[in-house]
Formats: structure tokens, C-alpha cells, sequence
């Protein structure tokens, strides 16, 4: 029954695909109508299952897992495509795996974790961080937290943690055998994002005290009235540069240069190198996988729109994110433009309000010639940026094809590209045409 089960999502993906669409969804939830419990059939005959989550970077941080892994001759399941909810992630294991296959490695929408643990426990968690993100979906972090600690209670779980963001560390209660992973202090000097989460201690409320932050809530914490602090990690990254691209070094011993531009991905890339370890990979295949990495989903993307000009497309969809992709400009001597996107569809939060809470002044030392507002809410956005401390010639073009036909007229050699969810496929779509 199963192998029909495999099959008919086979063909459900397939046929999805000559329609025009993704497929990544479709095939879940037509077996979900016939056998409500398939995804606990299809979960049986494999020995570890990762989850990957976190507001920000946990697609990238699961394809650097899959594309190591693949280079590595390891067979495994991946929903590398980002379908990271309950439809997509049943057709991810009934598409690709087969009796020899014994891994998954699942990227997973923080909101979907309560839904998905109905039916299946991972072996092991990668968790990566926690910021504001589509508040009308999620709650407040408070919330969310809480529900996935409530998931974790009582699951002989193995929990993969970034040492350095409390919102992840109060989660360790709730694991067996952790492991953490975190920056040094001198490692890295990250940009001032100046966004603030809230810093307060999770088990008393007193507030969390800083010796050092690299951005945001992450940093060195303590709290003085419970002792709750920063866990020291397994994993450290000692040293790391952008020139643009990331060079680091972990542990003061492994030391390799990747093609992922953007200083958040410092986390992403110790994250995978961090679960490859203790899958038992071996550090050269490691370091290979993790160096030849390049984005094609639109996060850190590198995309050639004309002749002379490179488009550098990068997902951003709360404060925390877009602060981070605004500051990729930082990196960047020569004159740049920016494509800024931005749709309220349901997938991506009804409430925009969190655009009044990311530092547009990040742009201000920046080389700027043209800022092209656009998506069903570019007036917002321009509006926004009227209130920062921004010159340059801002453009507001509702229409993405016409806002990025209007990008590839400009001669600047570089432009970033910022979408927010729905508008990132047809973005991309645009950009490549």
C-alpha cells in the first residue's frame, strides 16, 4: 500500500508540474485525504530524522546540509524546495525516498512544528533563532516558544541550539545530550542592525546582562538574578571575514572560504557544519560541501540581469532580516540601486507594522543612486523610507515586472534586490527573464 501511496505522489507531483505549478504541496495533500496518519507510515523506515527551523535562515541552513551531503554520496531526503509545512513535507518523503533511504533532513515552518510532531518526533533539532516574525500568525515569541517547548516535552529529542540567542537556549530543557554552537566575541564584528528583541531573562523575567553583542538579542548574556546564561558552545566560530563572500574559521582549527555573501549566514553555515559533525561526515567532505554552496532560492542569490549589471536577491520578511540584507550594501564600494518588495498576502502577514521597526538608516552611509519601491504595499515602504535618513531617488512601481524592468535599465554594476514572501518567486522569476 505504501508503494502506491509513493507513486500516486509521484504522479500528483508530475502532473502538478505540467499545469505550471511547484507540485511541492499537492502530492501531501491528496495522501493526507486518504490515509490521515501517512505521514507516520512514510516516517517508519528511516533511522534519523533532522528538523531545521528558525525565523531566519533555516532553508539556507538545511540546502547547505543537503548540497553537503549530496556531494558526500549520501543518500537522503531534503525539502530543498522551502515547502516546510505538514502538505509539503509528507510529499517530500513519499516523492524522494525509497527502502535504502534512512535520513531526512526537513526544514520546518516554526508555526507548523505543533502540527507536524502530531505524527512524527525528530531525532534531532537544529534550531537557529527566534525574531518577530508575522505576529498575526505566530503570537508573540513568548508564544511560539512555548508551543514548541510543549512539542519537545517528554520526546527523546537531540537538540542542536545557537548558544548565543536566549529565545533558542530557554528550548534546552526540553532535550537529550545537546549541543550548541555560537561566535566569539573578537570573531566577527557584525553591522548595527538596530533592531532589539526583548532581552529578558526566561525563567524569572529579571533583565538579561550583555558582556558583548553581535546583533539583535544574540550575544553574551547572564542573568543575574537566576543564573540562567549563555551556554558554552561546541562549536565556535574563532574568526570570520566578507570580502563579499564569507571566509571563517571553527574551532581554531577548520578553516574554508564559501561563496555566501550576507554576515547572518556566519550562523547558517556554522549551523549545517555543526549537524554534519555529529551525523559523523568527515571535515574535508564537510568543508568541500559547505565551500561550493550557491544559492538558487532567492536567499543570497547572485543573478546576472544584464551585460554590466548583477542583481543580489535576498529574502527578508521581518525586521531582523531585512536589517540584515540592507546592510549588504555596507560591503559594496561602488554605486548600488535597491529593488525593495513588499505583498501582504496571507502567507506573508496581513500586518506590515514591522517595517516601522527595521533601521532604514543602515542605508545612510551607503552609495545609493536609485530605491524602487514596490509590491501591493511600495507606498508604505516609500513612505518609510521618507522618514529615514536615506538620499536617493526613491520610485514607486506597484507592478513587479515593471519595477524590475525599470532595475535593468540602470547602469549601476550591483543592485539588491529585497522581496518579502509572495513576492519572491515572481521577483526571481523577472530578474532571470
Amino acid at each position: 500500500m505504501l508503494s502506491f501511496y509513493k507513486n500516486l505522489a509521484k504522479l500528483t507531483r508530475n502532473t502538478s508540474k505540467l499545469v505550471g505549478k511547484k507540485g511541492t504541496d499537492l502530492p501531501g495533500k491528496v495522501l493526507r485525504k486518504l490515509d490521515k496518519n501517512i505521514l507516520v507510515k512514510l516516517a517508519k523506515q528511516f533511522d534519523e530524522i533532522v528538523f531545521v527551523t528558525g525565523t531566519n535562515g533555516k532553508t539556507t541552513t538545511s540546502n547547505l546540509i543537503g548540497h553537503t551531503l549530496k556531494k558526500a554520496g549520501i543518500n537522503f531526503v531534503n525539502n530543498f524546495e522551502g515547502a516546510n509545512m505538514l502538505d509539503g513535507i509528507i510529499s517530500t518523503f513519499a516523492v524522494q525516498s525509497n527502502n535504502n533511504t534512512k535520513l531526512a533532513i526537513i526544514e520546518i515552518d516554526e508555526g507548523s512544528i505543533k502540527r507536524v510532531m502530531e505524527y512524527i518526533t525528530p531525532t534531532r533539532f537544529v534550531i537557529n533563532n527566534f525574531f518577530r516574525d508575522q505576529i498575526d500568525r505566530f503570537g508573540e515569541i513568548d508564544t511560539l516558544i512555548a508551543t514548541i517547548g510543549e512539542q519537545l516535552e517528554g520526546k527523546d529529542v537531540q537538540l542542536i541550539l545557537n548558544s548565543d540567542d536566549p529565545f533558542v537556549t530557554r528550548l534546552a530543557k526540553y532535550g537529550k545530550n545537546n549541543i550548541y554552537f555560537g561566535i566569539s566575541k573578537d570573531a566577527y564584528k557584525f553591522s548595527d542592525y538596530g533592531i532589539s528583541e526583548s532581552k529578558f531573562c526566561p525563567n524569572c523575567g529579571t533583565e538579561l546582562t550583555y558582556s558583548y553583542i553581535h546583533y539583535s538579542q544574540l550575544g553574551y548574556y547572564k542573568c543575574s538574578n537566576c543564573g540562567f546564561s549563555r551556554p558554552n558552545p561546541d562549536y565556535t566560530v574563532t574568526y570570520a571575514e566578507l570580502k563579499p563572500f564569507i571566509s571563517l574559521s571553527i574551532n581554531n582549527e577548520d578553516s574554508f572560504s564559501t561563496r555566501l555573501a550576507g554576515d547572518y549566514n556566519i550562523y547558517n553555515i556554522l549551523a549545517a557544519y555543526t549537524l554534519l559533525n555529529i551525523l559523523g561526515i568527515k571535515k574535508e567532505k564537510i568543508k568541500k560541501g559547505l565551500g561550493s554552496y550557491t544559492s538558487k532560492n532567492g536567499r543570497m542569490q547572485s543573478i546576472e540581469i544584464t551585460s554590466k549589471t548583477t542583481a543580489l536577491l535576498n529574502l527578508a520578511k521581518n525586521p531582523a532580516g531585512l536589517n540584515a540584507s540592507l546592510a549588504i550594501g555596507k560591503t559594496i564600494d561602488t554605486r548600488i540601486n535597491y529593488l525593495l518588495i513588499l505583498n501582504d498576502n496571507g502567507a506573508d502577514g496581513f500586518d506590515i507594522s514591522w517595517i516601522w521597526d527595521t533601521d532604514f538608516n543602515i542605508l545612510a552611509s551607503q552609495n545609493i543612486n536609485n530605491i524602487i519601491c514596490s509590491g501591493k504595499r511600495a507606498k508604505e515602504l516609500a513612505l518609510r523610507l521618507k522618514y529615514s535618513e536615506v538620499y536617493a531617488n526613491i520610485v514607486v512601481l506597484e507592478n513587479i515586472k515593471e519595477a524590475v524592468a525599470r532595475l535593468k535599465k540602470y547602469s549601476e554594476k550591483y543592485s539588491i534586490v529585497i522581496p518579502n514572501y509572495t513576492a519572491l518567486i515572481e521577483t526571481q522569476k523577472e530578474l532571470e527573464n
